[in-house]
């Protein structure tokens, strides 16, 4: 069980974030991990590191990496932007006098006898409201 939740740990730390574009690990610790699959089975990212300018790259990496923190948080509130933006879409609706709506139901107002598979909506109900363009 233990070695699952590493595995999946591990899983999670090294995959890229859709609001940062950065993995959580290369975020804390600032360089991106190389996964146990591609030492054991070399990739083109592990043949193309030349060990003697390893750590001159990590050097620059670091030099960066206050930029990379930034630019990061800079996605992260556009991202948070973006999906408040499409959580707060309302689209406003027109009812006439004689048009059939729904009515939802509300947990206040559910009957007791309440089962799980019940609709959440009542009606149809006919708009008798005196003002047109109102909603109910």
């Amino acid at each position: 069980m233990g070695g699952e939740i590493l595995v999946v740990l591990w899983a999670y730390r090294t995959t890229k974030r859709v609001p940062t574009r950065e993995t959580p690990f290369s975020l804390a610790y600032r360089t991106e991990a190389i996964i146990p699959v591609d030492i054991s089975m070399p990739t083109l990212r592990v043949e193309r590191v030349v060990l003697d300018q390893n750590d001159t790259q990590l050097h620059q990496m670091l030099d960066h990496s206050e930029e990379r923190r930034q630019q990061t948080q800079i996605r992260i509130a556009a991202y948070q932007q973006q999906i408040q933006a499409a959580h707060h879409k309302v689209k406003p609706r027109k009812f006439q006098v004689g048009d059939l709506v729904l009515k939802c139901v509300i947990q206040s107002t559910r009957q007791n006898d309440y089962e799980k598979l019940r609709p959440n909506w009542e009606g149809p109900y006919i708009f008798a409201r005196g003002d047109k363009g109102s909603t109910p």
